[in-house]
């Protein structure tokens, strides 16, 4: 009956050890889910905040105006599925932001091959700019030339008297 009783004292001080150490990581754990809910609701915060950034916010632009992108947190929630409240994030929010991105995507070529349209009409009105500028120089020049081709001639023979003078007012 001691050998009995010496069993059971020992398997009891065994249990007591392993009841300790199970409340250890018990404790462990809590404090491992409370730093990840902690993170997870920064998570859900920043989120929370690029949506209102990009302005995601209801109402979407269509053809997405009867999807709500939001999602709040549930902390207390005992299964993992019910960890969030809103739209599924696999089926709904992911492609949903997907589809977004594409057509912001498209929209962002299609203003990117307009600027380079308008790039090159630029480019060639000053093209066109600096060839009337040539042109103008060039005329300035013949005019020039021609103004002191009339000097010269206006020089090696003057005007008549009558011509230089101004007829006088009435």
């Amino acid at each position: 009956m001691n050998t009995e009783h010496e069993q059971l004292s020992r398997s009891l001080e065994d249990l007591k050890v392993k009841v300790a150490e199970s409340q250890k990581a018990i404790l462990s754990l809590e404090v491992a889910v409370a730093n990840r809910g902690a993170a997870t609701e920064e998570a859900v915060d920043a989120y929370t905040r690029l949506l209102s950034n990009l302005g995601l916010f209801p109402p979407l632009p269509p053809p997405f105006q009867n999807i709500d992108l939001q999602v709040e947190l549930n902390t207390a929630a005992s299964q993992p599925e019910h960890l969030f409240k809103g739209p599924d994030v696999r089926r709904v929010i992911k492609p949903t932001l997907n589809a977004i991105v594409e057509s912001k995507r498209s929209e962002r070529a299609a203003v990117e091959s307009e600027r380079i349209k308008v790039d090159h009409e630029l480019d060639q009105l000053i093209s066109e700019c600096e060839n009337l500028e040539d042109e103008i120089n060039e005329t300035e020049k013949k005019v020039m030339v021609l103004n002191e081709q009339a000097d010269d001639l206006r020089e090696v023979r003057p005007f008549p008297a009558k011509l230089n003078t101004v007829p006088p007012l009435k």
